[in-house]
């Protein structure tokens, strides 16, 4: 039974290798959409214990330093620490020299963020040097840098260009795309300007993820109805937040699998349906030769599942080497692609797609096939 479901499969390679093909091409497309969607959902490196502090209205909009002092305050509440994006440029406008530069407060920072792993005499550097700046170990690799280093960054947001100099590097080895950020001192930037008080988040470490919520509702409370009001939610919240800016991705990803895996299906179905029609004689010639209706159901039906499931591999093989590949592309413009990877749920979905389509397209066709009339098979073809 297997080697004559071969053989009708391999009967007429150059259909066959296009319906692969097909089927291959469509399962490779799904796979490489899903990684890139849950690398972007996956918000790498964020802790259930972090809680961000923003303006309710927008990040462009800032909030007043007197707050840290009373967020210290909130019960559950064990370190506040502050980020202020500042942008700017490194070098030119290359994606390989883009990276996320924030002004922290070194004094709190490895606080709220017990896992970035830095000396602690490089930290001490880092404190006493108010134009100091720490980087991910990744990033300085592959910069080039090394401690005592001095780099530029021109300022877009804020009108001034920062020189700083390299005092520690700092590690983070289960989320690399951490290690592809530095961080500075933003007094620094605040006394350039003479304007202090500059403050765009505001991040607390908790006691317990448990805590998150009445946090969340007891911060967002106490500046309801001041000049400022905050919004405030999980770090991994704050990070997908930026991907709802791009709108309603995952819902536009899932529309395009969709339409991809219909087409498909109605591609495949054609074609078996085509093979079943061709092979109509040969159906009469094995039932005469007393092959049973479930026996000629089984050989076609076989032939579209084999069908679906190696386009699936096909797919999927092809999709885990490109997603290698542009993860590491990825570092320089876009770090949390750099996560991406093919997880056992997406080849297993993948799979199972395959199979479907397989069995879809060749459920009808086999039964067409199984209730061929013997003597009029024979008479249609001769």
């Amino acid at each position: 039974m297997l080697k004559l479901i071969w053989r009708n499969l391999l009967r007429n390679k150059t259909r066959t290798f296009l319906t692969l093909a097909s089927v291959g091409l469509a399962l490779f497309i799904l796979t490489f959409l899903g990684a890139v969607l849950d690398a972007m959902e996956s918000a790498q490196g964020s802790s259930d214990s972090r809680v961000v502090v923003r303006h309710a209205v927008s990040l462009t909009f800032q909030l007043p330093e007197a707050y840290e002092k009373r967020l210290k305050t909130v019960d559950h509440v064990e370190g506040v620490t502050i980020l202020n994006w500042f942008g700017g440029t490194y070098k030119d406008q290359r994606p390989e020299n883009f990276f996320p530069r924030f002004g922290a407060e070194p004094e709190t920072l490895f606080d709220v963020f017990p896992e970035y792993r830095v000396g602690e005499e490089q930290q001490r550097a880092f404190e006493a040097d108010r134009s100091g700046f720490i980087a991910g170990k990744s990033l300085a690799e592959k910069q080039g840098w090394e401690l005592g280093d001095v780099i530029t960054i021109k300022g877009d947001i804020y009108p001034l260009d920062l020189e700083l100099t390299l005092r520690g590097i700092f590690e983070q080895p289960d989320a690399l795309a951490q290690e592809k950020q530095i961080f500075f001192h933003r007094r620094y930037v605040e006394e350039a300007m003479s304007n202090p008080g500059i403050v765009g988040t505001y991040w607390l470490k908790l006691d317990s993820p448990e805590h998150v919520p009445a946090v969340v509702k007891t911060v967002e409370a106490m500046y309801e109805s001041s000049a400022a009001p905050v919004r405030a939610e999980t770090e991994e919240a704050f990070a997908l937040s930026f991907l709802e800016m791009m709108g309603n991705i995952r819902l536009l990803f899932s529309s395009i699998g969709l339409a991809i895996v219909i087409s498909i299906l109605f591609i495949t179905a054609n074609t078996m349906a085509m093979a079943a029609r061709d092979r109509v004689r040969e159906v009469a010639v094995l039932r005469t030769l007393g092959f049973q209706r479930g026996q000629v159901t089984t050989l076609v039906l076989a032939e579209s599942l084999l069908v679906g499931v190696l386009g699936a591999v096909i797919g999927a093989a092809g999709a885990s080497g490109l997603i290698g590949f542009a993860a590491k592309a990825a570092e320089g413009f876009f770090p949390a692609l750099s996560a991406m990877q093919p997880t056992p749920g997406m080849l297993g979905l993948s799979l199972f797609i395959g199979l479907s389509i397989g069995f879809v397209s060749g459920v009808f066709p086999a039964w067409s096939a199984a209730r061929i009339d013997i003597v009029e098979g024979l008479r249609k073809v001769a």
